[in-house]
């Protein structure tokens, strides 16, 4: 693979010859740097890391058969200012061998063959090209051509005379003198003492070199063995230096895990702080579920470009924030400064926009005091939490609970001493969960599940939490199924069972706790705000809004009172007879809608545009209702943007609705004593054009 367009690198040649035979020779070279990691000027990231290349036909080529390139080792500005290149040769029937040198980035081509130590007491060598002998005699100051230098290396001839005077009968004698000298010379005792001698020494020598050796191999192995010792100790120690620190200085954990599960009773969690009530993981929402007494929450961390921990669920900023694009993209100063959350699309404009939250701002507030559920949401969060968590809080695992999805690793967690939470999708099997049991204290379940599937998970022996739980119905149905904790956007309201309030405040423009929407976490299904006059609506078609703050009605001993302005802002004039109003009498906060099969009976009031009055009974086997009363009760048709006051009696036998403003505008008191639950809401009834949608304000119940 190429360098980047702009990073310099030296190509490089090498050739070996084979040991044995003389021909090209095999094997490879393994080439890296002597440090970990360089960076260049102007290049994002850093080089890492090295390669082992090969020998075709004795020269030296990368992967892809071209010339091997090599970044050089003296690149301005680079950091390290100070490496060098390794080279391992492996070449076959050789032994293996290992050069340093350093390449100049001027240099148009290296031979690796022809390297010199830069400085004999470093471990570095500079490669440069070979002087030749011709250049050499040219250096010692002789003149002339390579046929002159080549000339110059022939000597004068010798003396033929003195050659030829050495006759045949000399060189006889010559030879008889030398083997006499030589006989009288050997001595083969004196030989074989020599061999002996000689033998001796060579054994003497092996033997040292090989006892060198083992005791150097010994001395090695053993100090390795002491470092590594040594090491594991010092780790040791300073865990428990560590661990005993935190006994003695860190605060202790008021609420611990173990103790909060031992409480009797279904367990509320705060679900993103209280998401639904308040913006999710800010600290106004963990301040509202602690201040409201929830002793535990959930807690959604991702990281920014910096390595800091933030509370976020989501991996970018699109949905919560008024800013897009990934967290891990944002600096920390940044998303301190710059980043606010959205709060007022959902909960309404009267939220003043809240920061985001450092991870460690809520651990220093509420780690022991309360119960924490930690999920890293991204895989480049994991890291830093648990190194976080592991530096910073080593007691954090008493009052922490690590939660995470099932396809993710609950290794560290378990070794680190952390309950788990482990949520499973809707359709894990069996066996997906069989793999993770081991490692899991608890299972959750979402409020999507099937409630045959939660029991089976149930019966697993393991304690179960749900999310997101907002409506006391769905507490009621996860309880049925041995459901134990409850995930909650609005615990407050999910772990109450009495109502909060008896008049609205919704000239405040914020959402408020008992508030259910067809759909949690969607802006669509939210309650709107006007901007005037306390009015709220429900911007959606058919769209529906339970008020469990004032939720279940205490009846008095005749009865209770629903009584609620509302109006129209545009009149359908093409169909007089859609309708909006009123739901009541339910006894749960599962969501209604009309015409359709509701999960429990109750019944509606419907104010036509055309001013008709009516009131209904609905049942769970049929979309329709079932009218009350005799006919209908004409009153004035709306006016758009005028006020009308609507009041519902509920007495022990009789239900009454009227219009004020004319004593005629009354279904009168109706013989019905079907339902009387305590839940009621308001209904956009036939509406799917939102524009001609109905408004209330001003809502009072009283006791009768």
């Amino acid at each position: 693979m190429p360098f980047p367009e702009g990073v310099p690198s030296v190509p490089v040649r090498y050739s070996i010859t084979s040991p044995a035979g003389g021909g090209p020779g095999e094997g490879t070279l393994q080439l890296m740097p002597t440090v970990p990691a360089v960076r260049i000027p102007g290049q994002e990231g850093v080089f890492t890391g090295g390669g082992t290349y090969r020998f075709v036909d004795g020269q030296l080529v990368d992967g892809e058969g071209d010339q091997v390139h090599l970044l050089p080792t003296n690149v301005a500005g680079a950091n390290p200012t100070v490496w060098a290149w390794l080279g391992i040769e492996s070449v076959n029937g050789a032994q293996p061998r290992h050069f340093y040198f350093t390449l100049d980035a001027d240099a148009e081509e290296i031979d690796l063959g022809a390297v010199q130590q830069l400085a004999p007491d470093l471990t570095q060598y500079l490669a440069v090209p070979g002087e030749s002998a011709y250049d050499a005699w040219r250096r010692a100051g002789n003149d002339g051509t390579e046929a002159d230098f080549l000339a110059s290396l022939i000597g004068p001839p010798g003396d033929i005379t003195a050659a030829n005077d050495y006759t045949d009968e000399q060189l006889g004698q010559a030879i008889t003198a030398e083997v006499a000298r030589a006989d009288t010379a050997y001595d083969p005792a004196g030989a074989a003492t020599a061999a002996q001698a000689a033998a001796v020494n060579a054994a003497a020598s092996d033997a040292a070199g090989k006892a060198n050796a083992a005791r150097d191999t010994a001395i090695a192995t053993a100090a390795a063995d002491a470092a590594a010792k040594a090491s594991t100790a010092q780790s040791n120690a300073v865990t428990a230096a560590a661990s005993a620190a935190a006994g003695l200085y860190l605060p202790k954990a008021l609420l611990a895990v173990d103790s909060f599960m031992a409480q009797a009773g279904t367990k509320v969690f705060g679900h993103r702080g209280a998401g639904m009530v308040c913006p999710e993981h800010t600290e106004v929402s963990y301040d509202y579920a602690i201040a409201h007494g929830i002793q535990a929450m959930e807690l959604s961390v991702n990281v920014d470009s910096e390595g800091q921990l933030w509370c976020l669920h989501d991996l970018t900023l699109d949905r919560t924030t008024y800013s897009t694009g990934a967290l891990n993209t944002y600096p920390s100063t940044g998303v301190a400064q710059r980043v606010l959350t959205n709060g007022r699309v959902m909960l309404g404009q009267g939220w003043t926009d809240q920061p985001m939250v450092p991870l460690r701002r809520m651990l220093d507030k509420y780690l022991g005091k309360v119960v924490l559920f930690l999920e890293p949401k991204g895989n480049d969060a994991v890291v830093p939490l648990q190194t976080l968590l592991a530096t910073s809080y080593p007691h954090a695992p008493v009052s922490v609970i690590w939660k995470a999805h099932v396809g993710t690793s609950f290794t560290w967690p378990k070794q680190q001493g952390y309950r788990t939470w482990c949520y499973v999708d809707d359709g894990s099997s069996n066996a997906v969960l069989d793999g993770k049991d081991p490692q899991v204290d608890y299972w959750g379940v979402s409020t999507s599940m099937p409630s045959a599937r939660r029991k089976e998970i149930v019966a697993r022996g393991k304690p179960v939490f749900s999310w997101p739980v907002y409506r006391r119905s769905q507490r009621t149905a996860l309880e049925a199924d041995g459901v134990v904790g409850l995930m909650s956007s609005d615990p407050v309201y999910v772990r109450g069972t009495t109502a909060q309030a008896t008049a609205s405040r919704w000239d405040q423009q914020v959402k408020e706790s008992g508030g259910t929407p067809q759909a949690d976490y969607n802006d669509a299904a939210a309650l709107k705000f006007s901007e005037t006059g306390g009015w709220v609506s429900i911007n959606r078609a058919r769209g529906t809004y339970g008020l469990g703050r004032y939720c279940p009605i205490v009846p008095g001993a005749g009865g209770y009172r629903i009584q609620i302005e509302m109006k129209y802002d545009q009149i359908n004039s093409g169909d007089l007879a859609v309708h909006g109003g009123l739901y009541f009498g339910k006894t749960s906060d599962d969501p209604y809608e009309f015409n359709t099969l509701n999960p429990s009976a109750g019944y509606h009031l419907i104010l036509r545009h055309n001013g008709v009055l009516r009131l209904y009974r609905h049942v769970t086997t049929q979309t329709g209702g079932i009218q009350l009363g005799a006919a209908d009760i004409a009153t004035d048709a709306p006016v758009a943007g005028q006020s009308m006051t609507i009041q519902i009696d509920v007495t022990p036998t009789t239900i009454e609705a009227r219009r004020l403003g004319n004593a005629a505008w009354t279904t009168g008191p109706i013989t019905d004593t079907t339902h009387r639950g305590g839940y009621f809401g308001l209904s956009n009834g036939s509406i799917s054009d939102t524009a001609a949608r109905p408004f209330w304000r001003n809502l009072l119940i009283t006791q009768l």
